[in-house]
């Protein structure tokens, strides 16, 4: 788990004029209306209700915890009521660390005690079931590292394109909260490989309650939507009944149209499908009895999961024929393997699939030359170098899911301009790797979408 470099404010988009009214909590508020507010200790937030919010009956709290060099006002301009958890409170709170203009959620001690001291205050000030946090870029990793502080104050926390700093509590009451990376595959602020990373990580020391979304080819801008179902997976893994969990999971699975940046993406199967084996009496967390109705329409929604992965199975065995094939050429079956291995994961199907393939322990081996071509890539000045460290091992690596957005094409420049630059003869030669590694992910992602684009959903 590499603490990456922020950039301060990537994702913000432009300011916006509509500054909410000024009104304390109030549980006669107008549903899906923002309206700000200042707590005990000087923390500025944005607060609405859901729709037929009654004191009386508890509801879900989500906090929103923004990246650096913003404040609160992040959380509402780029996660809308009714997008964002549209069933729950939502607080979108200043960072705790004044940081000139700007705030910050850091890890000191001061800044957790006066977040800690939030949380109690808005339990106290609304009616509420279980608290989530969602933090994007820094608040991300500051979401997950107060989980380790304060697991009694939180059930589950989504950590958006960030993961885990190194320091992070691993042991004892925080393996019981839902923890959730969320990232975009194509980051370019902070690098994709450290939310894999940190899910590795996690699980390695004991987590069961731990799910990676990998967004493919998304950047590292905000994203309602997705911030929404993945955050159902940590409902769904805490929730208290089997008719909340399946609800969960239902969501999960709903197709969805392009969202405000038209975008759309596969849904998140291993999210729903983890949910589901709540109902089945199995793994994580299982329910210990399951009405026979929401029993019976699990187990049709985990028949139809399984199918689209045995979809996606077939198509990618026709494309391979075979394990000894799974060398490095211009077939599609690259751009499929891949995305597709976090997409379904713990779908039978394709587990089933992968293991024939022999295709986890394939891509660990894939690792260390991965590994070169980042190591190389952030760390090298000179470009002729860069270039001889991924032509040298990207047909070794070319499993490795985190290399650089941008490095196709600056990799094309670098080779159209191999003369000036200096690059030897034999490594221009190599660059017919990089040129199949390319054609295989571009015709892949294609055949991959054609797939998992027939999915209905709920």
């Amino acid at each position: 788990m590499i603490v990456a470099s922020l950039l301060a404010a990537f994702a913000s988009l432009s300011v916006r004029p509509d500054e909410p009214e000024a009104k304390p909590p109030d549980a006669m508020a107008k549903p899906l209306t923002a309206y700000a507010w200042k707590s005990k200790n000087d923390l500025r937030f944005i607060w609405w209700l859901p729709k037929d919010y009654d004191p009386n009956s508890p509801r879900n709290l989500t906090v929103i915890c923004h990246g650096t060099g913003l404040d609160f006002h992040w959380g509402y301009w780029n996660n809308k009521p009714g997008i964002f958890r549209p069933n729950d409170i939502v607080v979108s709170v200043d960072g705790p660390t004044p940081d000139h203009d700007s705030r910050l959620f850091t890890d000191d001690k001061a800044c957790i005690d006066a977040f800690s001291a939030f949380l109690t205050e808005m339990t106290r000030s609304f009616s509420v079931d279980r608290v989530f946090l969602y933090g994007h870029s820094q608040g991300g990793f500051f979401v997950v590292f107060f989980a380790g502080e304060h697991p009694e104050q939180v059930a589950g926390v989504v950590a958006h394109a960030s993961g885990a700093w190194n320091w992070s509590k691993m042991n004892g009451a925080v393996q019981k909260v839902a923890i959730a990376f969320m990232h975009g595959s194509s980051d370019p602020v902070v690098p994709y490989f450290q939310s894999p990373g940190s899910r590795d990580a996690y699980v390695k020391a004991g987590f069961d309650l731990v799910h990676l979304r990998r967004l493919d080819r998304y950047n590292h801008w905000p994203n309602a939507v997705r911030a929404t179902e993945t955050l159902n997976w940590c409902q769904g893994m805490t929730a208290k009944t089997p008719e909340e969990a399946l609800a969960c999971a239902l969501d999960i699975l709903r197709a969805k149209k392009s969202d405000e940046y038209q975008w759309t993406t596969v849904v998140g199967f291993a999210g729903a499908r983890d949910v589901l084996r709540r109902l089945e009496k199995k793994g994580p967390r299982p329910f210990e009895e399951v009405p026979e109705a929401v029993a019976k329409e699990a187990a049709e929604w985990i028949a139809k999961i399984d199918a689209a992965g045995a979809e996606q199975a077939a198509a990618l065995k026709a494309e391979t024929k075979g394990r000894k094939n799974l060398k490095l050429d211009e077939a599609p079956w690259l751009g499929r393997i891949v995305p597709m291995r976090e997409d379904y994961r713990g779908v039978e199907s394709v587990e089933a699939c992968l293991q024939e393939l022999g295709y986890d322990a394939l891509a660990k081996a894939h690792e260390k030359p991965g590994l070169a071509v980042r190591n190389a890539w952030y760390q090298e000045k000179d470009p002729k170098k860069i270039y001889e460290a991924i032509v040298e091992n990207i047909g070794k690596g070319f499993l490795y899911d985190g290399y650089p957005p941008e490095m196709a094409e600056k990799m094309k420049e670098w080779n159209d301009s191999a003369k000036k630059l200096k690059i030897p003869a034999g490594a221009q030669k190599k660059y017919a790797d990089f040129e199949a590694w390319q054609a295989g992910w571009k015709a892949g992602l294609e055949a991959y979408a054609k797939t998992w684009k027939t999915w209905k959903g709920p």
